[in-house]
């Protein structure tokens, strides 16, 4: 027997795992087969992956939805991105914007037209029907934000993102919009290689470094009569820039006992006191492997059945980078006090570890007769079969000891769906086509947080200092009538109804611990104090309208206006916690008295169809009321204190134009382009604003009288007026590709955004620095040439121009890209 060995280490369970699912039943489907013995055994036929059947109708055109929708194909994708995760294929789409920090991110949540990054839970993702939107927080954290990893860039189809709540099939954290990814089946024998490499040059604070990620794809798939099946296999290997500074205000002066230090960097926090970089952290190594099976059997020639299996499993750690010398010696210094010019300063660094594997389970049957009645079952199921976070308590020196830590775990954690979904084309009432369905979906947190006195790597449990449990669960009842009333006229009526629970909800703290300073242990694990949360029960009804007119061969107009209720997470809800990632420590505070977002929309959208290509312009608006905020605080330390609240009301007015091309003016010349102006206002929140500025006057006034300067003195600024967070006034991104011949394509495509806040009253106005927004303008390069049918090579740049720009984090610099692809 040939043995293999991997390019890459392999830990044992990762091993393991790879062995297992390597001798799958499915990666030898086709041998399970007979063979006919009177004929003569055939060779597969080659085939290039890009020329397989064309996908199935996606659920807007299925359902006729109401919703502006753009989309882009594996062949654009293919062309154009520069795509080592699922995620960067939406980024060049009108009004997105993708958090993405680095080349393995699993925090990257996506802002929309009207709502920021940090609102995760207003927008719905999926994967062949499969959730990946977190619905356990509305974050961008390892809570909310969307499990894109789940999916390798290398095996989708097609990406349509629609705009708005305007369709009752989606539940009201559709305010923003819907990702549908479909990934790609086999009509006939079929493999691929894809092999990616990246190299980022990265300078900031005069400290230049290089980091190199790598990603190995691997499919291989067949149809064989009714039976049809594909495996995907990926592998990631990257290193990020700092996605952290350690940026601490003065918390008094100095010492005789603070070590005096040089080599800081001094700065303006985002809200413009004077701090001090001390250095790097968040250096993140992270290693990921993703397999996904899919297998489908057409029962029937118009019913098919289908069940795809998935298995993420990601090894994170993340370092840092201490800027500071003990002026007396020129050791490195990296932790407790520091003497810089005569003020105290917190050098805080720590290593931080994650290991995870996560399940995902699909399956669906449905008819696709296209006669007067249709049916669609599917369910879907995403499990934390094991994630857990660990921090050293100690020093670094002696967390080099495998000594104390603290370790939180959200194994056990995920969610589930299920929906049905009818058609009903009835002929005899004219032009009708009734849809409805209904939905159900359990989002189940668990997240205790334990402290151990040694072995903090690799311990799986410890003494409990913290725990969050809880629940929600919506049952929702939807129908939708779309009514070609005239040839020339539509009319879309639809509603939901939801009926939302919040149950079991649960915490637990330690009070009264007490910790030794020098070696991290706590010498006293104090008392657990418990609380049992109330249960919560909601019901609520959304109404759905849209009118289309034609009044012309090319142009379309709609107008469409639709209310939606975003109920709060459960996170947002009983999450109380105490996280540090790089070091960074985040105390995240659950609220289970929230009341659900309320969402009025409205769209006019005129479109104007060309021979090869579209252009549209919308204006768009949206009113919500009791919208939610997981609004972030600082301590001089730099740690962030988090507690989601209600805003009474914002209000969101924008234009959005949209357009694409193809051979324009000469063969081969594509263009496509979009641009977003929102106007979004906090135009309601008085009475919070009033507590805000008590509380921030007095916590800044008790700062003061001990010398401590405040981190951010404008804390009790009012919000109202002030614009949404994460929503900033212009954006835009445009494409321009160019095909010499039928095998050589070259790219050029730019990105856009004007400066966004942080804070709910916009007083995070430096934007340059860790935790800070800038406006950005980043240009992306990128050419593919097919060698062969079967081989293809490519090359890009993102950021040519290396802008330095902040979202909260430090984004990538300029960063070469490579690929080799191989398709038989």
């Amino acid at each position: 027997m040939n043995h293999i060995i991997p390019p890459f280490p392999l830990n044992p369970r990762r091993a393991l795992v790879c062995a297992l699912l390597l001798s799958s039943p499915f990666a030898i489907a086709e041998t399970a087969i007979p063979a006919k013995t009177d004929t003569v055994k055939q060779m597969p036929e080659m085939t290039v992956i890009d020329k397989s059947a064309p996908a199935a109708a996606t659920n807007k055109e299925k359902y006729q939805l109401p919703a502006t929708t753009e989309s882009v194909t594996a062949k654009q994708i293919d062309s154009t991105i520069n795509a080592m995760n699922a995620e960067d294929t939406i980024k060049y789409l009108p009004s997105i914007t993708v958090r993405k920090r680095y080349i393995g991110d699993t925090n990257a949540p996506v802002a929309w037209r009207t709502s920021g990054t940090g609102l995760s839970a207003r927008g719905l993702i999926y994967a062949d029907g499969i959730q990946l939107a977190s619905l356990l927080g509305n974050n961008n954290g390892n809570t909310g934000s969307p499990r894109w990893n789940m999916v390798s860039p290398n095996e989708i189809e097609r990406v349509d993102v629609m705009y708005g709540p305007f369709s009752a099939m989606y539940s009201g954290n559709s305010i923003g919009g819907v990702v549908e990814m479909t990934t790609k089946m086999p009509e006939k024998f079929e493999a691929g290689v894809d092999i990616k490499t990246t190299w980022q040059t990265y300078s900031i604070y005069g400290k230049d470094k290089t980091y190199d990620s790598q990603e190995y794809a691997f499919n291989l798939g067949d149809k064989v009569k009714d039976f049809s099946w594909r495996m995907d296999i990926s592998h990631l290997d990257s290193h990020s820039q700092p996605i952290v500074y350690v940026n601490p205000i003065s918390a008094g002066r100095a010492t005789a006992a603070d070590t005096p230090v040089i080599g800081a960097v001094s700065n303006l926090n985002p809200f413009g006191v004077k701090a001090q970089v001390l250095g790097e952290s968040a250096l993140n190594h992270t290693v990921q492997d993703n397999f996904k099976w899919k297998v489908g059997y057409d029962i029937t020639p118009t019913i098919k059945a289908s069940y795809t299996l998935g298995l993420w499993l990601n090894d994170n750690k993340a370092g840092f980078n201490s800027f500071l010398r003990n002026a007396r010696t020129g050791a490195v210094v990296d932790s407790g006090n520091v003497n810089i010019g005569g003020q105290r300063y917190a050098a805080n660094f720590a290593e931080t570890r994650a290991e995870q594997m996560h399940w995902s389970h699909g399956m669906n049957i449905k008819s696709n007769t296209g006669g007067i009645f249709d049916w669609d079952l599917s369910g879907s199921v995403v499990e934390y079969g094991n994630d857990m976070s660990r921090t050293s308590t100690q020093t670094p020196a002696r967390a080099a000891g495998n000594g104390a830590g603290r370790l939180t775990s959200l194994e056990g954690t995920g969610w589930q769906t299920a929906d049905a979904k009818g058609i009903w084309r009835p002929s005899a009432l004219g032009q009708h086509e009734v849809s409805f369905g209904f939905h159900h979906d359990l989002n189940n947190l668990d997240n205790p947080v334990y402290t151990v006195a040694n072995n903090w790597a690799y311990a799986n449990t410890g003494v409990l200092d913290q725990n969050s449990q809880g629940k929600t669960q919506t049952e929702a009842y939807w129908a939708q009538d779309a009514w070609d009333f005239h040839k020339d006229w539509k009319l879309t009526l639809g509603g939901r109804l939801e009926n939302w629970h919040a149950f079991d909800g649960y915490n637990a703290t330690t009070i009264g611990a007490v910790r030794n300073a020098t070696t991290g242990v706590l010498t006293n694990t104090g008392r657990l104090v418990e609380i049992n949360q109330a249960d919560r029960n909601d019901l609520h009804f959304s109404p759905k309208f849209k009118l289309g007119w034609k009044p012309m061969e090319r142009v379309q107009i709609g107008a469409s206006i639709a209310q939606a209720y975003r109920f709060p997470t459960v996170t947002e809800l009983f999450q109380t916690t105490t996280t540090t990632t790089g070091a960074v420590t985040t105390i995240t505070n659950g609220n289970p008295n929230l009341k659900p977002e309320d969402a009025l929309s409205s769209e006019l959208a005129t479109e104007y169809f060309l021979d090869k290509g579209k252009l549209r312009l919308s204006l768009f608006q949206e009113r919500v009321n009791n919208a939610i905020y997981s609004q972030p605080g600082f301590t001089p330390t730099g740690a962030i204190i988090s507690s989601p609240q209600n805003v009474g009301q914002t209000q969101t007015y924008g234009i959005e134009f949209s357009g694409d091309a193809s051979d324009v003016g000469i063969d081969g010349l594509d263009l496509s382009g979009n641009a977003t102006w929102a106007d979004s206002r906090i135009t309601e929140n008085s009475s919070s604003d009033l507590g805000a500025a008590a509380l921030s006057n007095a916590a800044n006034l008790a700062a003061l009288r001990s010398g401590v300067l405040p981190a951010n003195p404008y804390a009790g600024a009012p919000s109202v007026g002030a614009r949404q967070p994460r929503v900033p006034e212009w954006r835009a991104s445009a494409t321009v590709a160019y095909r010499p011949t039928d095998k050589w394509t070259n790219s050029v495509s730019m990105r856009y955004s004007s400066k966004q806040f942080s804070q709910l009253n916009n007083t995070d106005t430096n934007g340059g620095t860790y935790q800070g927004n800038t406006a950005f303008f980043v240009v992306d390069l990128r050419t593919k040439y097919q060698l062969t049918k079967q081989f293809a090579v490519a090359a890009g740049i993102d950021n040519v121009n290396n802008a330095e720009y902040w979202i909260f984090h430090p984004f990538p610099m300029r960063t070469y890209f490579a690929e080799l692809k191989f398709n038989y």
